[in-house]
């Protein structure tokens, strides 16, 4: 080709001073064209492995051919392209014939991949639990003595309460479930009456259920459960043959998934999947002698972009039950103004709140040995 060029410059001296100008330009275009590889020179190509990249050709494709294997392989895709998917880190040859017997020499480079970034999620599942409950009633004793037509002693009493085990006809003790007490002794000692008092109301507080600390590359998800599992027959039956009872698990407690992604302005993309659940018997199913809980579940998925340390706060998941258990005697616990003599009612109301706090952050290289714990020396735990 550069005897062409050149020839065709000496006759192109007619053209005065365009004649430089004018074997600039062939050359360039001699030079810009890759089939001329022929004689041995490699064109870098670049590859990154577990991806891959496309080829076009000027000319049809006929075969490929690629030294190792091992760091890249390559395929025609049409009639113009050759698709070269990279595997391992490495270096390799890459010849592509097209038709007409001419080649093309590529030395393919296979880089790793990008190193991805590692996000620590810390996390703190609380429950704000507030319990209610309030109790009124009252246990009463009397006892009459040296009345007339009377031949002895008449004693009675009522415990819808049991704020405290009466003994025989002897007053009501006082002990650490009686709230109040009243007292009546005739001046002649031939009547008594007492009545000890149960007016509670408890109040509940937050408790924090798990606080546990995930890692994950950018890209990638990761978990946590902090509960068990109970149990779930699972009746089978064949033909012709009896039915059997297979158990399967059944999780519960707090699960934790999540799933980070780093952007390029720094910021993380955060998808957040925490569920709270624990077994209510309260709803169980019976199953061929089995007693199966149902399950209270509460659940929220959410995604949010942070900056490494912001804090996330989830809150406003409540659940509240309420309850009321009433003891009387018939008839005597529903007339106003006495039937507080002859009842005792329980009213019981829960709340539950749940917060969660989460809040990013980007780590670079892991501790290299293992931390002190407390349980590695038994001094640490005197």
């Amino acid at each position: 080709m550069n005897r062409h060029i050149q020839t065709y410059t000496e006759r192109a001296g007619g053209f005065g001073p365009l004649a430089p100008t004018l074997a600039l330009v062939l050359l360039l275009m001699a030079s810009a064209v890759p089939a001329q590889a022929a004689s041995g020179s490699a064109f870098p190509l670049t590859v990154i492995a577990g991806q891959s990249i496309v080829l076009e050709t000027p000319n049809e494709v006929s075969t490929v051919s690629i030294a190792d294997p091992k760091v890249a392989d390559a395929a025609v895709g049409s009639q113009r392209t050759v698709v070269v998917n990279g595997k391992a880190q490495g270096t390799t040859s890459l010849v592509v014939w097209e038709e007409g017997g001419k080649y093309t020499l590529y030395q393919v480079i296979c880089a790793a991949p990008k190193r991805k970034e590692q996000v620590l999620l810390k996390v703190k599942v609380s429950e704000v639990l507030t319990d209610k409950v309030k109790e009124l009633g009252l246990d009463w004793i009397g006892t009459v003595t040296s009345v007339k037509h009377l031949d002895g002693t008449l004693s009675g009493g009522l415990f819808p309460t049991k704020v405290e085990s009466p003994v025989g006809a002897a007053p009501l003790p006082v002990g650490n479930r009686t709230d109040a007490f009243a007292s009546w002794i005739k001046a002649s000692g031939s009547a008594r009456f007492m009545a000890t008092l149960r007016i509670l109301e408890e109040n509940g507080s937050a408790r924090t259920l798990a606080s546990p600390n995930l890692v994950a590359v950018s890209g990638d998800s990761a978990s946590f459960l902090a509960g068990g599992e109970f149990p779930i027959p699972v009746p089978q039956s064949s033909a012709g043959q009896a039915s059997t009872v297979t158990i399967d698990w059944k999780e519960y407690g707090v699960r934790l998934g999540f799933l980070p992604t780093v952007l390029e302005d720094g910021r993380i993309r955060l998808s957040v999947a925490p569920e709270i659940s624990a077994p209510d018997y309260s709803n169980a199913l019976q199953l061929q002698g089995y007693t199966v809980p149902g399950i209270v579940t509460r659940r929220i998925s959410t995604t949010v972009e942070l900056k490494p340390g912001d804090v996330l706060v989830i809150g406003g998941v409540k659940q509240t039950e309420n309850s009321v258990r009433i003891q009387k005697v018939p008839i005597l616990g529903d007339i106003p103004l006495v039937r507080t003599f002859f009842r005792y009612k329980r009213t019981m109301s829960i709340s539950r709140d749940l917060l969660i706090v989460v809040s990013p952050e980007m780590i670079g290289e892991l501790a290299k040995a293992d931390p002190v714990l407390p349980t590695d020396s038994p001094e640490t735990l005197k």
